[in-house]
């Protein structure tokens, strides 16, 4: 009876499914509550994911906004994307928001004490090798969007947020074969002050326009990369990088609509 009783229990262990993750849940939501011409699938490699379609609602094409979400948000959050990727097809753009892979274990093993240091160790929060490899993941899926966007005429522009937007500005940083005409970036930080302060060094380098946008809501750390930014972006002569600081909660309504503004304003500017 006890070995047929561990036998059970064994069997229905092996029947305990994991957890969904949280893309698949994001991706669940969003065939529930949107309508079948609003999702597209994309292949990336062998992996398909969904992104949110809108087509423009103006008279005259400006081109395509690509927008990525920051991590463990889906591609319709609150925080501005969902908002952008309905408000900007009056001005004539293309939507596609992309749902991004999880988050892996980026994080280290615990740090244990040094009793010979005065101060606390400066270690790195984030693994690199974990870290690479997820950026992989990403840019294997915005390579992707990428071409389908080349499938409609105008200017090509990519709005990010977040963790993302520095892992896409470190990718751009090194040539890559994909031209854009703009890249926007919403609270752009890595939760690890050390490669923050790496990362930084490439927004000077990437060649397309950039508008930085923050918001006095967001934490002490994305603020402090903003500040190192700007140095290195005039230091570096960077003439076309600019940022913007938007004021109240992210999802303000009164917020969301500068948000608009701000960009289509830069846009204008930049000529797009």
């Amino acid at each position: 009876m006890l070995i047929w009783s561990l036998n059970l229990f064994a069997a229905q262990a092996l029947e305990i499914k994991a957890p969904d993750s949280l893309e698949s849940i994001f991706q669940q939501d969003q065939f529930h509550y949107y309508r079948g011409d609003e999702i597209k699938m994309v292949l990336a490699g062998e992996t398909e994911f969904a992104t949110l379609f809108r087509d423009r609602t103006s008279a005259m094409a400006k081109g395509i906004v690509i927008l990525m979400p920051d991590w463990q948000l889906p591609a319709n959050n609150y925080y501005g994307l969902d908002s952008l990727r309905k408000t900007l097809n009056q001005y004539g753009w293309v939507s596609y928001a992309m749902n991004i892979p999880d988050p892996i274990a980026f994080y280290q093993q615990e740090i244990k004490a040094d009793n010979t240091l005065f101060h606390a160790p400066d270690a790195e929060r984030l693994d690199s090798d974990a870290l690479n490899a997820y950026q992989l993941q990403l840019m294997s899926r915005f390579k992707a969007v990428y071409q389908t966007a080349l499938g409609h005429p105008g200017f090509i522009i990519v709005i990010a947020q977040g963790a993302t937007s520095t892992l896409l500005v470190d990718y751009f940083a090194k040539t890559p074969e994909e031209e854009v005409d703009a890249l926007i970036f919403l609270s752009s930080y890595l939760p690890d002050r050390a490669k923050n302060e790496l990362l930084n060094q490439n927004f000077a380098k990437v060649k397309p326009p950039v508008l930085d946008i923050f918001s006095t809501a967001d934490s002490s750390l994305v603020k402090e990369t903003l500040s190192q930014r700007k140095i290195i972006a005039t230091r570096e002569h960077k003439l076309n990088y600019r940022q913007r600081e938007l004021f109240n909660s992210q999802t303000s309504p009164q917020q969301q609509a500068r948000l608009t503004k701000e960009i289509y304003g830069f846009l204008t500017k930049s000529g797009l």
